[in-house]
């Protein structure tokens, strides 16, 4: 362990994006938006678990017992289970400064999450499990190291774990671009804590006092470590809060909806100063991590009968409920991504001209975006292009959609490398995203491509399915890379 402190283009009309923006803005902070994901039901949880644990893993790439042991131990069971089947458990990655100092990917909030469970210190590596009813590693002495069957026990433990709330969480994330809005649903299903009577509390109180945070999260990072001496491969690494402690009180059958929004940020905070971000964020690899904590359980799975006040550094850490991912969600509902098929670019007027078909079985298409750079720029954002349908004719809100075909031309020219991906989100904010493809300049051999999308009329108010005419509008200057 170390330690360490309705526009019309060129004659063509575009599906106004405000449309699509109107039906999914939130209404209030804690309202419903005109169209959402689909509503809560009750999860049979992989492996027989009462819930899925959250694994919150401080590590840092200047730490030497952190690269050298905890971190690739962490990264082999989060390939190994967290995206299994059901998807069991999650996991956020925070960062920290420990060993050399050195670690691009710290920032204070991740320093300032890791002192929540170590008051005034940074001990790394450490994991807390559901909150701290099992902490592997860490400053305080637990009695859990920081190593593969260590880490392992002590998920298993924490998701078999019974003197709960049992709550049901989902969320769901959508991009536009430049922002995630996020939308969560809590449902309140019952109270299976032993009640103990006693003077000052006669009757018991199924209250939920709760606490709901979204980590947004990156997942396949590449961040140069000194201990390696090469860049390491991170997993769901921390990039900020879409929603952070917000407090709520429920009682056994409420449901409960939150609503936040989450900007891709390009600058982040370190020791007070904020700078450009040094790892720039792709937002193909980014999504959600709902966890709801229950302010009145600080139980131990240390076996000991001290609550973990001492494994906490005496703050005595809330424990975890449950959590979810977008992923999860779709596995409990039983949706099924949008299917994109990806055929081969080519050239239109000197510019890349990006070709798939697009397909779900919703009937839906909530967005469409391709996301590209130029190839090899690990050091530059991403490019991005809403997808619109041409050739409608809008009145208010109702759209008839004309049939055609459809392209997208990305605003590089075809004398350039460049690496690409298509993301489709259907109507329950489900989505579907293509693996990076690389386009060559020696691969520019066609005038004529096309990119194929069916399935949109359900959120446009159109009868029927079919083809349909797609554009994208170039990047203006409000947009991010």
């Amino acid at each position: 362990m170390e330690d360490g402190s309705g526009e019309k283009m060129n004659g063509r009309y575009l599906i106004p994006l405000i449309l699509v923006a109107i039906m999914f803005v939130p209404q209030g902070i804690t309202g419903t938006a005109h169209a959402e994901p689909a509503p809560n039901a009750a999860a049979d949880y992989p492996n027989g678990w009462t819930h899925r644990p959250i694994v919150e893993h401080f590590t840092g790439l200047s730490c030497s017992p952190c690269m050298n042991g905890a971190h690739p131990d962490a990264s082999r069971l989060y390939e190994e289970e967290a995206l299994s089947k059901g998807y069991p458990w999650n996991y956020v990655e925070f960062h920290e400064l420990n060993g050399e100092g050195k670690d691009d990917l710290m920032t204070d909030e991740s320093r300032d999450r890791m002192r929540f469970y170590q008051p005034g210190v940074s001990g790394t590596p450490d994991l807390e499990m559901d909150g701290g009813y099992v902490e592997c590693g860490g400053s305080h002495g637990s009695t859990a190291d920081a190593n593969y069957e260590d880490m392992k026990k002590a998920i298993k433990d924490s998701g078999e774990r019974d003197a709960i709330k049992k709550i049901n969480i989902q969320v769901g994330a959508l991009f536009d671009g430049k922002s995630f809005t996020i939308n969560v649903t809590v449902d309140y299903l019952r109270n299976d804590e032993q009640w103990v009577p006693s003077p000052d509390k006669p009757l018991p109180d199924d209250t939920l006092h709760g606490s709901l945070y979204v980590f947004m999260v990156e997942d396949n990072v590449s961040a140069y470590s000194t201990i390696k001496k090469d860049n390491v491969l991170c997993h769901n690494v921390f990039r900020g809060y879409a929603i952070k402690d917000y407090r709520f009180d429920m009682q056994v059958g409420d449901s409960m909806n939150k609503m936040g929004v989450w900007d891709v940020p390009t600058t982040q905070v370190r020791d007070g100063n904020e700078e450009p971000i040094r790892v720039p964020i792709n937002p193909l690899n980014v999504y959600p991590v709902a966890v709801v904590y229950d302010l009145d359980d600080r139980s131990s799975g240390r076996g000991d009968g001290s609550e973990n006040n001492d494994g906490d550094g005496g703050n005595g850490s809330p424990r975890a409920l449950n959590s979810a991912t977008p992923m999860s969600t779709a596995y409990d509902s039983g949706n099924e991504p949008p299917n994109i098929t990806v055929e081969k670019p080519t050239s239109k007027d000197g510019k890349i001209q990006i070709n798939a078909l697009i397909q779900d079985d919703s009937g839906e298409l909530a967005a469409a975006y391709v996301l590209y750079r130029e190839a090899g720029r690990n050091d530059s954002g991403w490019y991005y292009k809403a997808l619109t349908i041409e050739g409608e004719e809008c009145s208010g809100d109702t759209c008839t959609i004309g049939s055609g075909e459809a392209f997208a031309v990305l605003n590089f020219t075809d004398d350039m490398d460049v690496e690409y991906s298509i993301m489709a989100y259907d109507g329950n904010w489900t989505r579907g995203i293509t693996p990076i493809e690389m386009y060559e300049k020696s691969s520019s051999n066609s005038e004529s491509a096309l990119l194929l999308v069916g399935g949109v009329a359900g959120i446009l108010g159109a009868l029927g399915a079919g083809i349909y005419v797609l554009h994208t509008r170039k990047p203006g200057k409000d947009e991010a890379e």
